[in-house]
C-alpha cells in the first residue's frame, strides 16, 4: 500500500505555499552531502540532487532505472541565470521564457562551459526550468548549489502529483519526501529544444503546442534605452533597424525609450549628424519616455553604458 509511505521516517510536511525555513534548510543540507531529495513542484512531484556530486546523480540514474543518455534538469534559482548555462540565446527562447517562467516548460539549450557535465546531453544540450513554486525556489536559492531535478517516477512510469503516488520502491531509496500535498497542475512540463529555429517540440505536457507556437511566433520587440532617448538609444535603434532589414521573415518591432527623457524631442544634432555619415536618416525620430508597460512588453533589452 502506497500509504505505508507516511510511517517512514524519510517524509516530512511541509506547507507548499510559504515552506517553513527548517525544513528548507533541512532539505538543503541532504542535498549537499549528496542524499537524494522529493519535493512537490508546480507540476508533479520532482527528486533532485547536487548536480556537481557525480555519486549523487549516478544513484539518481540507479533509484530511477533511467538511461544514462537522458540527462537531468537543471533548476534555476532566478529567472535570468539561464543565461550563464547557454551558449546561445535567440529571440524565439527570449519570447517563450518571458511568456512561461516561471511556470510548466522546460527549454533546451546548446550548453556552455560553465553548465554541470552531468547535465549536458552528448549532443551538447542543457535543459533548464524555472518552476512556479515555492519549495524547489526556496530549495534552490537556499542551496548556494546546481539542482540537478527529474520526475519523482520509475522511469517510464507515471510522474506522481502526491507523495502516495510515490510508491514503496522509490520512496524507501530517497532521504528525504517533502509532502505538500497535490501540485496546482498535475501534469509534466512540456519540452522545447529552442536550439532550432523555429523551435522543436519535444513534448506535449501542460503547455500545448499551439501555446508554444503563438508565443514564439509573435512580432518581437526589441528595446534600445539609454537615458534622455535623443542620442544613444536611438543611433543603436536606427543601425538595428539597418542591419535587421530584410534579413528575417519574422515581425520585428525594433525602438527605444530614455530612462529620464522628456518626449517629443529630436535626436541630437550630433546623433543626426553621425547617422548621415552611415547613411541613415534620423531627423524624424522623437524622444519616448521609458515606461513599466514599454519594459514589460519587450522580448529583449539592450541598455547603453552608463557614461555618455
Amino acid at each position: 500500500m502506497n500509504n505505508e509511505l507516511y510511517t517512514m521516517n524519510n517524509t516530512i510536511k511541509i506547507d507548499p505555499t510559504q515552506p517553513e525555513k527548517e525544513k528548507i534548510k533541512k532539505a538543503v543540507s541532504l542535498l549537499r552531502n549528496g542524499k537524494i531529495v522529493a519535493f512537490p513542484t508546480d507540476t508533479v512531484y520532482g527528486l533532485g540532487v547536487n548536480a556537481e556530486d557525480t555519486i549523487a546523480i549516478d544513484k539518481l540514474y540507479e533509484i530511477k532505472k533511467r538511461a544514462k543518455d537522458k540527462p537531468f534538469v537543471l533548476f534555476l534559482a532566478r529567472k535570468e541565470d539561464f543565461i550563464s548555462f547557454a551558449e546561445v540565446v535567440l529571440l524565439s527562447a527570449q519570447k517563450l521564457i518571458n511568456k512561461f517562467w516561471p511556470g510548466p516548460l522546460t527549454l533546451l539549450f546548446k550548453a556552455n562551459k560553465a553548465s554541470p557535465a552531468s547535465l549536458v546531453s552528448k549532443e551538447g544540450k542543457i535543459g533548464m526550468r524555472f518552476p512556479d513554486h515555492p519549495v524547489p525556489n526556496n530549495i534552490t536559492k537556499k542551496g548556494g548549489f546546481l539542482l540537478a531535478t527529474t520526475s519523482a517516477n520509475l522511469a517510464g512510469a507515471l510522474s506522481p502529483s502526491n507523495p502516495q503516488q510515490l510508491g514503496k520502491t522509490l520512496a524507501k531509496n530517497i532521504d528525504l519526501i517533502l509532502e505538500g500535498g497535490e501540485t496546482l497542475i498535475g501534469k509534466e512540463s512540456s519540452i522545447v529544444d529552442v536550439t532550432y529555429l523555429p523551435p522543436r517540440l519535444l513534448r506535449e505536457g501542460s503547455l500545448s503546442s499551439e501555446q508554444i507556437e503563438q508565443t514564439w511566433k509573435k512580432e518581437s520587440n526589441i528595446l534600445f534605452v539609454c537615458t534622455g532617448n535623443t542620442c544613444r538609444s536611438p543611433m543603436a535603434e536606427a543601425i538595428a533597424r539597418r542591419l535587421w532589414q530584410g534579413r528575417i521573415r519574422d515581425k520585428m518591432k525594433i525602438h527605444s525609450a530614455g530612462t529620464v527623457a522628456l518626449p517629443g524631442f529630436r535626436a541630437s544634432p550630433l546623433s543626426t549628424k553621425m547617422m548621415k555619415k552611415r547613411g541613415i536618416d534620423i531627423n524624424l525620430h522623437r524622444s519616448t519616455p521609458l515606461t513599466t508597460k514599454t519594459v514589460e512588453e519587450a522580448d529583449l533589452i539592450l541598455v547603453m553604458e552608463q557614461e555618455h
